[in-house]
């Protein structure tokens, strides 16, 4: 790696229709230019690859050795590779990606002559530079999901020239990090690793699953970061996820700040101090304030909502109230009743609907779907709706059924829920602030 500017790899066992995406990988992983080759012996000519100007002429009854090469940091491959077109049988492509078909005797002088010709252009400095990942569009952790892959998907065909859009996520950071051996398709344990996490930041109460293929857990940095994703759908887990392809620690660009007097936040919680503002008309209020009516269920939905009122320049005025809530039992056979009726009917509901009419958060919801599906109910995903079906024995057994441990784990969730609410319904005002100063890195 010391002395070599373009890597020239070639292997007998390497199917040539993955050659380009792989050369690509290495490229961007070591920083130079990459050539592989398959000398993998076939009869049928390589017709995806045009005939060069001036063909070299292949040793009679010499084996051919067919590839693809990929550049990187703007360095112009197709211009390496033309000038040894002497020693090429065919080649084609641009400054960025190539393809060519060449005598396996000649590799040595070429993998030669492509890294000699480099080291011209480079000059006396010998630097390929630093390896660049250039990012198309900047987003947030809450904009991941269907409806920015949809509008992805309009890109498409992605490929050479027009590669898969690039996204950076700045100021994040990862959890539920771990690694893994792939398996093949016998079960068996392959030397490749993978690291899946869940990628956060300040937009977002939750989490976004991703991946980091071909690396350890370890190699994540610790703290906050900015990565460069790709968006994918994942057929086999039937969920949206990114794939990391770059990552940086930027710990070093946060500074100490000194807690200040927030004048942004109001509290129009209590009557009395809602009627301070109770001049202002409607049109002043939403040019003003951003009105947060909905009681948050954490501290971390609570930063959400500070960083967004930061971002618009805009006071936030927190002004729930205590929601009506019953016994935790009673929202079971709430959502058991519900159940039934849509197993019933046939009819489609979405999570929202379900949250609304319960009076619980999605994660509280998740567990009580598990909870119904342990006992027969099957639940099946449409785009953002939900269907449940049920044979006739398994409804019979909800109403018997509040000793299963997945309904003890749902019951619980629903009561620590309550109780967050009550406590964000009295909690002090100077507490609250508190808090929001503790989050200072979101502020302008």
């Amino acid at each position: 790696m010391s002395t070599t500017g373009v890597l020239v790899l070639a292997g007998s066992q390497w199917p040539a229709g993955v050659l380009g995406l792989v050369a690509g990988l290495i490229a961007q992983e070591y920083g130079r230019p990459t050539v592989l080759l398959s000398t993998e012996a076939t009869d049928s000519p390589d017709s995806k690859i045009p005939k060069s100007p001036n063909p070299g002429t292949p040793i009679p009854n010499s084996q051919i050795a067919r590839g693809s090469a990929r550049s990187v940091n703007n360095i112009d491959l197709y211009g390496l590779v033309k000038e040894r077109a002497d020693l090429l049988h065919r080649f084609g492509g641009h400054p960025l990606a190539a393809g060519l078909a060449l005598p396996v005797e000649n590799i040595p002088l070429f993998a030669e002559g492509i890294n000699r010709q480099l080291r011209e252009q480079l000059g006396a400095s010998g630097s390929l530079g630093v390896p660049v990942v250039t990012a198309d569009l900047a987003v947030t952790v809450a904009e991941l999901g269907q409806p920015l892959f949809r509008e992805l998907k309009l890109l498409e065909p992605c490929g050479t020239g027009n590669p898969v859009p690039k996204l950076l996520v700045q100021n994040c950071w990862f959890e539920k990090v771990w690694h893994r051996n792939i398996e093949d398709s016998k079960g068996r344990k392959v030397q490749y690793i993978k690291t899946e996490f869940e990628i956060r930041d300040q937009s977002s109460v939750s989490g976004f699953a991703g991946v980091w293929w071909g690396h350890y857990k370890e190699e994540l940095p610790p703290g906050r970061c900015d990565a460069i994703v790709e968006l994918d759908y994942n057929t086999f887990k039937q969920r949206y996820e990114v794939r990391l392809i770059a990552v940086r620690s930027c710990v070093e660009n946060f500074q100490f700040r000194a807690p200040v007097q927030l004048d942004w936040i109001v509290d129009w919680r209590c009557e009395k101090m809602k009627a301070k503002d109770a001049l202002m008309s409607e049109e002043e209020i939403s040019s003003s304030f951003i009105v947060l009516q909905e009681c948050p269920r954490s501290w971390d939905e609570l930063q959400v909502w500070f960083r967004r009122a930061a971002h618009r320049q805009q006071k936030l005025a927190l002004a729930w109230a205590l929601p009506p809530m019953q016994p935790a039992a009673q929202v079971w056979q709430q959502l058991a009743g519900v159940a039934k009726y849509l197993s019933r009917t046939g009819a489609l509901v979405t999570r929202r609907q379900l949250c609304d009419k319960l009076g619980v958060s999605d994660g509280c919801l998740q567990l009580g779907l598990q909870a119904l599906g342990e006992l027969g109910f099957q639940v099946t995903h449409f785009c953002d709706s939900l269907w449940l079906s049920v044979p006739k024995k398994a409804s019979r057994r909800v109403a018997v059924a509040e000793s299963s441990p997945a309904i003890i784990e749902f019951l619980a969730a629903v009561s620590e829920e309550q109780f967050i609410r009550q406590y964000f319904a009295e909690v002090p005002l100077s507490t609250i602030l508190a808090m929001a100063n503790l989050g200072r890195d979101y502020l302008p």
